[in-house]
């Protein structure tokens, strides 16, 4: 741009900028000034429609007597005009449309003010300054149109166009950064200093730090890859995003839409490692932009992304068994506990997590339980998914619940007793499979409610010492190494003490049949 070009186009900035600044245009709305030899007429306001509103947005007016009145929540379809303060809390977001067609997004974390809003004449160009006092403002400037103004302000730093789609953000240390994704910016330093005003054109960002000096300007980082993160999101609680890293990006911005052109904006944050993590949203579709922030707090280009939200119905809650255990096929067996209102419960087993291929596929379980007992032993997968009536004789399945893990082993047993002859110290044997290890109890009646005696035996024996003569009852229940459990034995009948014998060596008994023990 030669020096002529850049005088008109930086004096028309300072113009304004300057007229703000001394107050050429403080007159109070409803009080016109009449036109005199020093002062002219102002031209008419204009205003800007709120087109969409996320979050706790407010609006602060300004008053008759240019003061500001009390904080106003802003609405969508509402009309912000001259002076208007806005402030847009951590989760919110606003778009607004100017009288020119301009379109202006203020981002989440943002203190903007409406500083002009003027039109020259009933259909005149429009005169447009946005005062940026703390976060984020990115504008969607209307083609060009002869006259027309359109500047953001920033501690330190002027940003003017005439058609373009550009950013100015203002970081915690009172930086200002400008961001061109098409067209062209004008960009003028508040401090005298020699080279105080440069063009930034497409693809490049200029920063002027606090103290208003203007920096170079700098490539702006690349579009992100996006085609790593899932299209269907399955959490009711959380919308977690994970990004592909770029080298050099401190930061990423990210938002997600209704709408595949992102103007009706329910979710946006700066996140600095590349995970997003949002408020869970409703089901449905949505779009998701992220743009890459450089070390000097630079936006790139955005990409785009449609993703699907079914996170409902919420799957049922796992009760048994736990994660990874281990259980016998005859007496497993699947739990779980569905939300209140879901009528059934959609059960799947399988060899491997993609379920491509279930051993057991049970879409509409009343009652959320299956025993494994048909089940051989092996690894196994199982998930749960909650199934809801929808009308009409048609039911819904919500996703399934991440996949849990079993293991069925063979049921650790203890075959029959060995008879043990009687004696003071006598000795039962049993057959059972290597490496399981048993529990022995003893009692003085078969329903085991007097215990005397118990025992962890390595070995399929045990030899009962220390017991007075009498008729006992033993039992016995096998372990594997792991410690899943076999089921109990039936009691066995142990006398403990030598019987007395007659003479033809046959065991004497009472008139009751029992055998008579040695004293």
């Amino acid at each position: 741009m030669n020096a002529l070009r850049w005088r008109r186009a930086a004096g028309a900035g300072l113009l304004t900028a300057c007229a703000i600044a001394f107050g050429a245009f403080a007159q109070p709305h409803g009080t016109p000034r009449k036109p005199t030899a020093r002062t002219a007429p102002l031209p008419p306001p204009a205003s800007a429609q709120v087109e969409f509103v996320q979050g706790g947005t407010v609006s602060t007016p300004r008053g008759v007597a240019g003061a500001t009145t009390g904080a106003i929540p802003v609405a969508s379809g509402s009309t912000l005009v001259e002076g208007a303060r806005i402030q847009v809390p951590d989760d919110g977001y606003l778009r607004l449309r100017l009288a020119d067609g301009s379109v202006v997004r203020v981002l989440a974390q943002s203190d903007v003010e409406l500083k002009r809003l003027r039109r020259r004449g009933v259909a005149g160009p429009v005169e447009t300054v946005i005062d940026v006092r703390r976060g984020k403002v990115e504008s969607e400037v209307a083609p060009k149109q002869k006259g027309r103004i359109f500047e953001i302000h920033a501690p330190g730093a002027v940003a003017s166009v005439r058609g373009t789609r550009f950013d100015v953000s203002i970081d915690a240390a009172g930086n200002v950064g400008t961001a061109v994704t098409e067209g062209v910016v004008w960009l003028q330093a508040r401090r005298k200093q020699r080279n105080k005003r440069t063009t930034v054109t497409a693809g490049q960002g200029v920063v002027v730090d606090a103290a208003g000096t203007l920096g170079q300007r700098r490539a702006l980082p690349p579009q992100p890859d996006l085609s790593g993160v899932p299209t269907d999101h399955q959490d009711a609680n959380l919308l977690v995003l994970d990004l592909a890293s770029l080298p050099a990006t401190q930061a990423y911005e990210v938002r997600i839409a209704v709408d595949d052109d992102l103007h009706q904006v329910l979710r946006n944050g700066t996140f600095r490692a590349a995970r997003a993590q949002f408020p869970a949203l409703d089901d449905g579709s949505y779009t998701v932009g992220v743009r890459a922030v450089d070390t000097e707090g630079l936006a790139g280009p955005e990409a785009r992304r449609a993703i699907r939200v079914n996170a409902r119905p919420v799957p049922p809650l796992y009760q048994a068994p736990p994660p990874g255990a281990r259980v016998t096929s005859d007496a497993g067996q699947l739990a779980c506990s569905p939300p209140a209102g879901v009528p059934w419960v959609h059960l799947q087993i399988a060899r491997s997590d993609d379920f491509t291929q279930p051993l057991v596929d049970e879409p509409r379980l009343a009652q959320c339980r299956y025993s494994l007992g048909a089940l051989p032993v092996g690894d196994y997968r199982w998930r749960v998914a909650s199934v809801v009536d929808t009308g009409g004789g048609t039911v819904r399945r919500g996703p399934f619940a991440a996949p849990q893990s079993f293991t069925l082993v063979p049921t650790p047993a203890v075959a029959a007793f060995e008879a043990p002859v009687d004696s003071d110290t006598p000795t039962l044997r049993w057959a059972a499979a290597p490496g399981l290890r048993f529990h022995g109890q003893v009692a003085r009646d078969e329903a085991f409610t007097q215990i005397v005696l118990e025992a962890e035996l390595a070995q399929p024996s045990w030899t009962l010492t220390g017991l007075a003569r009498g008729v006992y009852f033993v039992r016995l229940q096998a372990r594997d190494a792991s410690g899943v459990a076999g089921p109990v034995s039936p009691p066995h009948r142990v006398r403990v003490g030598a019987r007395v014998q007659s003479g033809s060596g046959a065991g004497l008994t009472t008139s009751d049949g029992e055998p008579v023990s040695r004293p």
